[in-house]
């Protein structure tokens, strides 16, 4: 194989992965001075209204990256969200995978996120009917909507200070360098350079879609390591079935299928709640990602 062929692919991957990292940087800042401002509150009205609850948390999860993931954990643990509410929050949300979809291609990432948000709110509604009896709670702890999932929290958005300038300070350091910067530049880069590394190198010995379409049991076996490795509460991961779905050599139902079944970082302060509840919840929206899966490829 041509050398010059194999180096040209290799800065082909380095450039589109530092041209990514960039503009995902752009859209989390952007999305993290909009929770900023609205300082991640929501009223505590909602929590007689279940319907509205249901329809507020799978907006929530609509959000991409982990704000709005971190938002649910944080009202269900305070008794302001049911656990149905919880269930259609987790499902519309896959983490900061969003992020890239936006950025490679709006129109699917707004597509996907518009069919993961009805299926939230058709789950939600279902659990709501069939699970009154029910009641799953969590141990109260003060834990911020905004937390650090490696265990450094960040700071309260209403920090002591006046004016423009003590706030943009505030934003600068707090949220803009020690969040989106020291937590998420390097993971970006590194899972996208990776991944797109990873499919070229197969790329040059397999034809995925011909191998997926030649044999009948292929497609399966693909959509139960999609759902397997949403279970994971971790983003990065799921980044290759956006990429090969982007590529052409997976159907949308295996995509689909994934995102129902993973939440990105938002089932880890969850799991640091209640072991159960977490494996509750990853096991509804794997069942349900399957489910959705299978009929769609």
């Amino acid at each position: 194989m041509d050398k010059s062929f194999i180096l040209h692919q290799l800065l082909d991957v380095l450039t589109e992965s530092l041209e990514i990292t960039g503009l995902v940087i752009l859209m989390m800042t952007l999305i993290e001075l909009i929770n900023v401002s609205s300082s991640g509150k929501l009223l505590a009205k909602v929590r007689k209204k279940p319907f509205l609850q249901i329809l507020i948390a799978a907006l929530l999860g609509a959000i991409p990256g982990c704000a709005g993931g971190f938002a649910l954990v944080s009202m269900f643990t305070h008794d302001l969200l049911s656990f149905s509410a919880l269930i259609a929050g987790m499902t519309a949300t896959f983490g900061d995978e969003a992020f890239f979809l936006f950025v490679q291609n709006p129109k699917w990432g707004a597509i996907l996120t518009a069919i993961l948000t009805g299926i939230a709110i058709c789950t939600g509604l279902l659990f709501m009917l069939i699970s009154k009896k029910w009641k799953f709670t969590l141990e109260t702890h003060n834990f911020d909507i905004h937390e650090n999932v490696d265990g450094h929290e960040h700071a309260d958005p209403e920090t002591p200070g006046t004016g423009f300038k003590n706030r943009m300070l505030h934003f600068m350091i707090d949220h803009f360098w020690h969040h989106v910067v020291k937590q998420h530049l390097l993971k970006v880069f590194l899972w996208s350079f990776g991944i797109l590394l990873l499919l070229m190198i197969i790329g040059l010995f397999v034809d995925v879609e011909s191998f997926l379409q030649a044999r009948s049991w292929a497609k399966y076996a693909m959509l139960l390591l999609a759902v397997l490795i949403g279970f994971i509460p971790e983003s990065g991961p799921n980044l290759i079935f956006i990429v090969m779905f982007l590529n052409g050599s997976i159907p949308f139902g295996i995509l689909l299928a994934n995102s129902i079944s993973q939440n990105g970082h938002a089932g880890l302060p969850l799991l640091a709640q209640s072991r159960k509840n977490f494996l509750i919840v990853k096991s509804i929206t794997l069942a349900l990602g399957l489910i959705v899966g299978a009929i769609l490829i």
